[in-house]
């Protein structure tokens, strides 16, 4: 019963919090976060993760495999900032 009641408490401040903050604005950084995790996701962890299984094919990883890594990598952070950028933009066009 204690438990029940410690988590309807912790709900109904949870709920007050989210009716006290601007409901756009906290979409907004909601979308944000999503795109950057999105991002991270397509263009970063999953070439990596491909490169991985490639390179590790020989059972080993050779310099010229790294390296190929490291512009997979550059190439994945330039495309999530581009992403980021684009949805701030979205964003600064709807204020």
């Amino acid at each position: 019963m204690k438990n029940e009641l410690t988590l309807g408490t912790i709900g109904t401040a949870l709920g007050v919090v989210g009716t006290a903050t601007q409901t756009n604005e906290l979409l907004e950084t909601v979308s944000l976060v999503i795109t950057i995790i999105g991002a991270l996701i397509s263009f970063i962890i999953v070439p990596l993760l491909n490169w991985h299984s490639k390179a590790k094919k020989d059972g080993k990883i050779t310099s010229d495999e790294v390296q190929e890594a490291a512009r997979i990598a550059a190439q994945g952070i330039e495309e999530a900032e581009r992403q980021i950028e684009k949805e701030r933009e979205e964003k600064a066009k709807d204020e």
